[in-house]
């Protein structure tokens, strides 16, 4: 009995292992979020973590930081201010291989921060919190960055976290990625979108001055000053016009003089180039390029160019 006393004393002194789980996510424009949660145990009171950025991506520094309001206190920023320091002042952004805090742009730097009262006492912090959210830069269009986080071993341990038993699951990465860049040259909110993909994406329709008779996307004479609308565009138009949608698919360009992108009637056989296309045809024919409005471009991602 005493045995098994002594065993159960044992068992109890020993400290649960808290776990700490970090989650590193693309916020959307080029932002990073890190967050994280924890289990039962001891709970955080302070974070060291190095973070590294590919592809030539870097921390925009002189963007706003927003850190969870718990965590309170800038060891590193103290460090390189120690005049101006007080609870709260400054921000967690350090340099990655030397105590400090960071002054520029960077692709590798670390976050350290922790938890303390107006007097100095240190504090344990919440249970979960997203810990911050940074802006990053370099970033090309249609790209991406591998981030990387793990512990920053200059400043804590390698679990990245500072408490009595605690551990985490760094390192880890996330991809962040750049602006998408449209691979279809009409926004998928175009009121016309679905007819353009029918008629397999044509190009034309994403010339700049179609929706006005521009037909064949070219001007003559070939100046700044010439006409978009002509007899190139004429002879296309007069081919397609009035035909039902079946016949006009045997016209070579013929969908290129549906200019209001809308059929008459509303039924699947209805006519594309009607009256309405050849009155604003008319309009313009034979214009000069300044006379002649660009479609409208919140319908499209960018123009097309023959």
């Amino acid at each position: 009995m005493k045995r098994m006393m002594a065993i159960l004393v044992l068992v109890v002194a020993v400290p649960a292992m808290a776990v700490v789980n970090f989650t590193a996510t693309d916020a959307g424009s080029q932002k990073l979020t890190i967050a994280y949660t924890t289990t039962d145990g001891d709970l955080p009171r302070g974070v060291a973590i190095r973070i590294s950025l590919s592809d030539g991506a870097m921390l925009d520094f002189a963007a706003p930081v927003v850190v969870d309001a718990a965590f309170n206190t800038f060891i590193d920023w103290a460090y390189s201010n120690p005049l101006n320091y007080q609870v709260g002042n400054g921000n967690p952004l350090a340099l990655a291989t030397a105590a400090g805090a960071l002054t520029a742009d960077a692709a590798d730097f670390s976050i350290s921060m922790g938890v303390l009262d107006q007097t100095g006492k240190q504090l344990a912090g919440p249970a979960s919190a997203t810990l911050i959210t940074i802006q990053l830069k370099g970033i090309a269009d249609g790209g991406q960055t591998t981030v990387t986080c793990t512990g920053d071993t200059l400043r804590g341990p390698a679990s990245g976290v500072v408490g009595s038993v605690l551990t985490s699951n760094l390192p880890q990465t996330v991809v962040v990625k750049g602006k998408v860049v449209p691979t279809d040259c009409v926004k998928t909110t175009a009121s016309f979108y679905n007819d353009w993909v029918a008629f397999g994406k044509p190009n034309c329709w994403c010339y700049e001055r179609q929706c006005n008779g521009d037909i064949d996307g070219k001007k003559f004479p070939n100046s700044a000053a010439g006409k978009p609308v002509t007899t190139a565009d004429l002879t296309i138009f007069k081919a397609a016009f009035n035909l039902t949608t079946a016949d006009l698919a045997l016209v070579a360009n013929g969908i290129c003089a549906d200019l209001n992108h809308a059929k008459f009637p509303n039924t699947a056989t209805g006519k594309r180039v009607t009256t309405a296309d050849l009155t604003t045809f008319k309009l313009y024919f034979n214009v000069a390029m300044a006379s002649v409005p660009s479609c409208d471009i919140s319908n499209y991602n960018f123009w097309m160019i023959p």
